[in-house]
């Protein structure tokens, strides 16, 4: 399988829908097909939760963006 990059490190496999490396819930289905993968960020939330840094693995979109 081919890794790829979710926030700094390259560490999530494309495809795979089993990873350990993804956060609770993740990987999930995106809008393209593919999957989206999900790593805990450096910065806090306002309630004090972890920042997730979201990709997906085909389309390269983040949940927080519009793009398709």
């Amino acid at each position: 399988m081919k890794l790829f990059t979710v926030g700094a490190e390259v560490n999530h496999y494309v495809g795979d829908r089993q990873y350990p490396e993804c956060r609770e819930e993740y990987p999930e289905p995106c809008r393209c097909g593919g999957l989206m993968h999900a790593t805990a960020g450096e910065e806090e939330g306002a309630d004090g939760d972890v920042l997730l840094i979201t990709q997906c693995d085909q389309c390269g979109r983040s949940e927080d963006s519009d793009a398709y």
